[in-house]
């Protein structure tokens, strides 16, 4: 978890240096990855981790990750893209599940 963690911080400060992302957006998203780092180390050094705060940090991780991609433009869209890029259609972020 802490090497992906790293990466996409590297990501993050890469897409800031090619002027792909605003300072104010990689600042929102390095402050995210920074807490993330600090639950990752605490766990690293505690020696465990329960499941459920495992898999909700690898979300988080892949919810930053998404965020920069779509940020930078390197995300890519299912479909027609109608519903935000979201398969199955309605299930994005920006719409409600059911």
């Amino acid at each position: 978890m802490i090497n992906q963690i790293e990466s996409v911080d590297t990501g993050i400060r890469g897409a800031m240096q090619a002027n792909r992302i605003k300072p104010d957006e990689a600042r929102g998203l390095r402050t995210q990855v920074a807490q993330l780092d600090r639950a990752a180390q605490r766990a690293a050094r505690d020696g465990t981790m329960p499941a459920t705060q495992y898999h909700k940090m690898l979300a988080q991780i892949d919810h930053v990750s998404q965020t920069l991609r779509a940020a930078t433009g390197s995300a890519f869209l299912i479909g027609s893209g109608g519903d935000g890029g979201y398969y199955p259609n309605g299930y994005g972020q920006n719409y409600p599940k059911g």
